[in-house]
């Protein structure tokens, strides 16, 4: 029950820590101790414990210390680095796929690493070992195998790592607090020589005074170098990265050393993971400036600019004292701003198919790992870590990665290139990243869509670009390694920890990535090899068409493609050709020169004939190179559309949105795009209020062939009596090709009232409703109010009876409750009468449950407004009082349309119909009612004693039912207006001045 009033108190003990960390800020060691070592001998069949294939949650995570301060921070829209388009290089798909581990280890921690001959592999808590094709060498085992100080240590995190330069592996471990005289540490095992089965190992146990949570480990010339999530509530005044005495380890000597730093000058928003540079390849720096790098998210308190973080360690293994740790740079400029925190720092972000728990983002941390490596003219280092592309929408998670350079040795770094990679709906986290010795980038994550059309349970993809692709763009086409058959099982949302990516030390250009997927209750490691940098000498290929595009085309057009060499020689002289809808091949030759793994483009001489309006053309494309290696990539096929030349249309009403108080004086806002072949402009554009008279204006820009434009009209509308309004809106444009695709339509309310401002971010508040055949499932918190009511499901009143589903993210000790209205007299104001639910406990966070509900069997007909409120019931602001704002919750507005299955045919025509009420001033009034009904109706009008006012026939003018009438004489105050026959109709209020 004292939950938030507990996080309250520790925010602001936390302030308090993190100010006096900063009044007495360390800048070297904070910790120094040393390990002997425990050398064990060849793996073998006789001292391998098996796995144990038990169902265990590792080191379960607190939700953190939420520093997120509400509405700062930068972007509030769209990430401007954000690449929407896939990349369209085709490449070959991976090379070997095999099941690293199949284990129901919550989460399983996949990591592993390819050296000369051997790809170990480890997850909690086991480990196994292949060879380069695939084959199992030592099957799945449990990490005390090892032995020496692993030895009955399996409490998970590892970590294994190829150091290329001295061709050993390195595995890597925590081991939780289990108890006196066993203190936390972190465990290390280094093989003796190149074979990890066959050479032995040097094992290590390092000591520590706290858990060394989330450890990632680096290598660098001077040492081993390992970040961690440890003391993540002040993180300045701790030692939370460690350097261990490389070259000892490598000898297998005792008393190695390892001093902890602090971070001075970091933010954090709980969970956080800083990353160490860790060096690929066989040259190693020169001692000193070691890295470490974070984010800082400008949400996050203390931040005021998004920026990386960079700082140097320099250790001096002669004089321990005078090692330092010190900030080196605050890296601002390229870096775009990003919004780099869900749900307010929690871990359940991202929805997954069929209404499973979300799983988490793995927010806050850069994602392991972070690659150097050394260039004859530069030294590259390339990292990522999760973003919110769309922060002020639902979420939708994006890697955002860097290449950062630096000119020399001891020179500052800066950023070289900047993207976030979120090509579609699909959301993308928990990536990995390299870089090979030519400069090319691969990146292997994770993809999970929630859509029911196209649902993607977790699935493991690749992506990737080459060194001369323009920068900032993943330009490979996205390759899959494993398409995942499941969602993530468990209620916790856990996923990966993390994923890894290393690159085959033999050739340098081929990465193996090792990530989670889940089939049934087994989480699986699928491990991916694949290469795309240039291999065979010929190899060239089509990529993609440039021009036409969909337009309005001609029966004279050029052709222009962009091909690859993809090859090791510069190619020229060779064939192009293309073919239209399957006719007659039209062939060329390219007579430039394309050096290895570049583009080019080329123009055809002869054009095509795609002059038939509305026809698409089916382009194919390729190339003919003689001795070429790879034909699978030669061709490509490319549809376009010949447009109409005019075809316009409003696909959005912008403005205005449903709001409490609207005005006498509303903007009306609505998009137009142009789906034709040609610019338009000078298009004549409409809105009408219900069935008001239409009001007319010309949009006088110009809008491009495939592009929209937004235009707000001159004459403002008069929404100021509460209640619902459709709006309709329209172009006119002579000679429009396609007059189904001209209009809009929307429905908007003047509410009585909007509680905005109730807090749910720590969960509280419906985030799931489903009601009839209305689901909605992905409900982001915002303000804690949100208008769902354009959308509707219907409610058979001859039924009576009626079942709602909803689901929270908090529940505590029967607090969490709702109640919902159906504003039956449609007057805007949710009365005490009109409550269908009152304070029914949701008992259960993440799980569905179904609620039924009754409307009176005389409900009236037609659309009516409903909200919902749920909230901790604890806390201030009372749960049945639709207008207030609670403390923990959330308001929503929906719409339910009340039907009578029933009713006779003509009873439903009345049912759909609109009824308008106009006024034109001095208290005279016009009633109008559009339909199809013909036979005459009774209009009457009452006042709110429910006393008769006007009684009369109204018959249909053969468009509309139109009646008018005086109230001049009539007393100030509300009216209804009511038409139709004595057993159905439709009511409308009006204000009497």
């Amino acid at each position: 029950m004292m939950k938030k009033l507990l996080s309250l108190l520790i925010i602001s003990f936390i302030f308090h820590l993190n100010s006096t960390a900063q009044d007495k800020e360390i800048n070297g060691p904070a910790f120094i101790d040393s390990a002997r070592v425990v050398k064990t001998v060849a793996l073998s069949k006789k001292s391998l414990i098996p796995s144990t294939k038990k169902s265990k949650l590792y080191n379960p995570r607190n939700r953190g210390i939420n520093k997120v301060v509400p509405g700062k921070g930068l972007p509030r829209t769209e990430d401007q680095a954000l690449q929407k388009k896939m990349g369209d290089i085709h490449v070959k798909s991976p090379v070997l796929t095999f099941d690293g581990a199949v284990t129901r280890s919550t989460p399983s921690d996949p990591t592993g690493a390819v050296g000369r001959n051997h790809y170990v592999n480890a997850w909690n808590s086991e480990f196994a070992i292949w060879d380069k094709t695939g084959n199992l060498i030592i099957p799945e085992s449990s990490l005390a195998s090892i032995g020496g100080t692993f030895t009955n240590e399996t409490d998970g995190d590892p970590i294994v790592f190829y150091d290329e330069s001295a061709d050993r592996f390195v595995l890597m471990q925590f081991s939780a607090d289990v108890g006196s005289p066993t203190p936390p540490a972190l465990l290390f095992a280094v093989s003796q020589g190149s074979d990890p089965v066959n050479s032995g190992w040097f094992t290590y146990r390092f000591d520590l005074n706290s858990l060394p949570d989330y450890p990632k480990l680096s290598v660098w010339s001077d040492g081993y170098y390992i970040t961690t999530n440890k003391d993540a509530l002040a993180p300045e005044g701790k030692e939370i990265v460690f350097a261990l005495e490389r070259d000892k380890m490598l000898r297998g000597e005792d008393n190695v050393r390892i001093l902890g730093f602090p971070l001075p000058g970091i933010k954090n928003n709980g969970f956080y993971s800083p990353a160490g540079f860790s060096v690929m390849g066989p040259e190693l720096p020169p001692p000193g400036d070691a890295p470490i790098i974070y984010l800082q998210d400008d949400e996050w308190a203390g931040v005021n600019q998004d920026h990386l973080k960079l700082w140097l360690i320099d250790v001096d293994w002669n004089n321990l004292s005078a090692s330092t740790i010190a900030e080196s740079q605050e890296i601002t400029q390229g870096v775009t701003a990003f919004n780099a925190t869900f749900d307010g720092g929690g871990f359940q972000n991202l929805p997954q198919p069929g209404g499973a728990v979300d799983i988490d983002a793995l927010q806050g941390a850069m994602m392991y790992m972070t690659q150097y490596r050394r260039f004859p003219t530069h030294n590259s280092a390339v990292m990522n870590f999760v973003v919110d592309v769309l922060p002020s929408a639902a979420k939708h998670a994006g890697i955002r990665w860097y290449e950062l350079r630096q000119q020399a040795d001891g020179q500052p770094w800066t950023v070289y290139q900047e993207g976030t990679y979120a090509p579609d709906a699909s959301d993308r986290f928990s990536g990995s990243i390299g870089i090979d010795r030519r400069g090319n980038i691969g990146l292997g994550f994770t993809v999970v869509d929630d859509d029911d059309r196209n649902p993607v349970f977790p699935s493991i993809r690749y992506t990737g670009r080459f060194s001369m692709d323009p920068l900032g763009i993943m330009t490979i086409e996205e390759q899959s390694i494993v398409e995942g058959d499941s969602p993530q099982p468990r209620p916790e949302g856990r996923y990966g920890d993390y994923s890894h990516l290393s690159i085959d030390p033999v050739d340098g250009i081929t990465f193996w990535h090792n990530a989670e997927y889940f089939s049934g209750l087994d989480r699986k490691n699928k491990v991916g090899v694949f290469s795309f940098s240039a291999t065979e000498p010929n190899d060239v290929g089509a990529v993609s068409l440039l021009d036409p595009e969909s337009r309005t085309l001609t029966g004279n057009e050029a052709i222009t493609v962009r091909i690859r060499n993809y090859g090791l020689n510069a190619q020229s002289n060779f064939e192009i050709s293309y073919r239209v809808n399957g006719g007659p091949e039209v062939t060329e030759v390219f007579t430039e020169t394309i050096a290895p793994e570049t583009f080019a483009t080329f123009t055809f001489e002869n054009t095509a004939d795609l002059s038939e309006i509305g026809e698409i053309y089916t382009i194919v494309v390729s190339t003919n190179l003689d001795n070429d290696s790879d034909l699978n990539n030669d061709s490509i096929e490319a549809r376009v559309r010949n447009l109409p030349p005019r075809d316009v249309g409003v696909t959005a009403i912008e403005a205005p949105v449903t709001a409490e108080n609207l005005s006498s004086n509303e903007q009306i806002t609505i998009t137009i795009d142009n789906f034709g072949g040609e610019p338009q402009q000078n298009i004549p554009v409409s809105y009408q209020i219900g069935n008001n008279a239409p009001v007319t204006e010309t949009f006088n820009g110009s809008i491009p062939v495939g592009e929209f434009a937004v235009y707000t009209f001159n004459t403002t509308a008069n929404l100021s009596t509460s209640g619902r309004y459709t709006i309709t809106a329209s172009t006119g444009l002579p000679n429009d090709f396609d007059p189904d695709n001209d209009s809009e339509t929307t429905s908007i309310a003047n509410l009585n009232c909007i509680p905005n401002g109730s807090d749910c971010s720590a969960g509280d508040g419906i985030f799931y409703f489903e009601l009839g055949e209305f689901l909605n499932e992905r409900i982001p918190c915002t303000t804690g109010y949100i208008d769902f009511s354009e959308g509707s499901t219907d409610l058979d009143r001859s039924v009576g009876e009626f079942t709602v589903t909803v689901k929270t993210n908090f529940a505590e000790e029967d607090v969490e409750k709702f109640s919902m209205w159906i504003d039956f007299n449609d007057n805007a104001v949710f009365e005490d009468n009109e409550r269908v639910i009152t304070s029914e406990i949701i008992p259960e966070t993440n799980t569905a449950f179904s609620y039924d509900f009754s409307i009176p069997s005389n409900a009236k007909l037609g659309q009516h407004l409903l909200r919902i409120r749920a909230g901790d019931t604890s806390f201030t602001g009372d749960l049945n009082d639709p207008c207030s704002v609670m403390q923990y919750g959330t308001t929503h507005d929906y719409s339910v349309n009340i039907i009578d299955s029933t009713l006779n045919v003509k009873d439903f025509i009345i049912n759909e119909a609109e009824l308008v009420v106009v006024s034109s001033g001095d208290s005279q009034y016009r009633a109008i009612m559009q339909t199809s009904f013909e036979e005459p109706l009774r209009i009457t009008v009452y006042n709110v004693l429910g006393q008769k006012m006007i009684e009369n026939q109204i018959v249909n003018n053969g468009d509309a039912y139109v009646y008018a009438f005086d109230m001049s004489y009539a007393a100030p105050g509300l009216y209804l207006v009511r038409v139709g026959t004595r057993d159905i109709g439709k009511v409308k209020r009006i204000i009497v001045k």
